[in-house]
């Protein structure tokens, strides 16, 4: 199991949904400490608690964008967007919680650590474009 994955069971089992995981990345990374941000992502949470567009890649844009929000703006959140639409639609017919669950709530346990890695490793690509490290 790769560091990412171990990173992602961790904050899991400490009770962060998709998209506070993916700030929390980018936190660690920048040695902070915002439990009000980790808290208004958990807005995000399952499609915005609806099934809607999936908590990873919004969270993954916000983790972006506390990098550089123009950058992330202009260039790294389209090439995320773009990357993980045309990635995940093949794979699960969408890129929305219910497309990717399926209606199965096992799936979020069998799908989404892994999307939440691969989507981790397309931020840390993004990002060093800019000379940023994730």
């Amino acid at each position: 199991m790769s560091d990412t994955a171990k990173q992602i069971f961790r904050l899991a089992a400490e009770g962060y949904c998709c998209s506070q995981i993916m700030v929390q990345f980018g936190l660690e990374a920048k040695q902070e400490e915002n439990p009000q941000l980790l808290d208004a992502m958990a807005g995000l949470c399952n499609g915005l608690h609806w099934g809607l567009c999936c908590g990873i890649l919004t969270g993954a844009a916000c983790l972006l964008s506390m990098y550089d929000k123009q950058k992330a703006a202009l260039f790294m959140i389209p090439m995320l967007a773009d990357w993980f639409e045309t990635t995940y639609t093949q794979s699960y017919k969408g890129i929305s919680c219910e497309d990717i669950l399926d209606q199965n709530p096992m799936n979020k346990l069998n799908r989404c650590p892994k999307i939440m890695e691969e989507t981790v490793m397309k931020c840390r690509e993004l990002l060093a474009n800019y000379g940023y490290a994730l």
